[in-house]
């Protein structure tokens, strides 16, 4: 076993999770929706809706904030990464423990936009970003009334750009009525697992 996954067993198992997965779905998506219950539901650009999740993350979260202060686990946004030599991109927000870091990309949408793939899906197939995880996260914040079609859209789009059909993609989310997995082969030929979660924000 390597370093790093010597130290990823220990921090999840100090953190009472099984796996990688067990601690994403039970923490951090979790963590996400439980937020999402308390934030304003109001329109606002990208920035300032995912803000208010982050804001809630460490100040009124049952399940992250004592994690966050005690420096337990990390939230980051707007970090910057090396893309490549001559380019940087910014992740939108992140969730890291010592060998591990959960990548979420997000978007403000108003209908089944394709940036939502371009520049989203795409940045973790490309290897853009956490090129050396197996598990990431996207979030679609819906400015629309018309979620359920946005993401049936969205989920097909997904599912046409280097799909595996393996038993990650067909996992479901317990914890939210709008999201689904997808598991794509990345430019190295290795797959990245990403669950997708979609909220409202429509409200005047």
């Amino acid at each position: 076993m390597n370093k790093k996954n010597q130290f990823l067993k220990f921090g999840i198992t100090c953190l009472g999770y099984k796996s990688q997965q067990d601690l994403i779905e039970n923490l951090y998506i979790k963590s996400i929706y439980d937020s999402y219950n308390r934030i304003h539901k109001s329109i606002g650009i990208e920035n300032e809706i995912r803000d208010r999740f982050i804001y809630d993350f460490y100040y009124k979260s049952p399940y992250l904030k004592k994690l966050i202060q005690t420096n337990i686990l990390f939230v980051n946004w707007e970090r910057w990464v090396f893309k490549n030599e001559s380019d940087l991109g910014r992740t939108d927000l992140s969730f890291a423990i010592s060998g591990f870091e959960y990548v979420v990309e997000c978007k403000r949408l108003k209908d089944a936009s394709q940036k939502y793939v371009d520049e989203g899906l795409m940045r973790f197939i490309n290897e853009d970003y956490s090129k050396n995880e197996s598990y990431v996260g996207m979030i679609g914040f819906i400015i629309s009334s018309k979620i359920e079609n946005i993401y049936s859209k969205l989920e097909d789009k997904c599912l046409n750009k280097y799909y595996l059909d393996n038993d990650f993609s067909k996992k479901k989310i317990i914890y939210g009525k709008y999201s689904f997995t997808s598991s794509h082969s990345r430019v190295n030929k290795n797959p990245i697992n990403v669950y997708h979660l979609f909220f409202k924000f429509n409200k005047n």
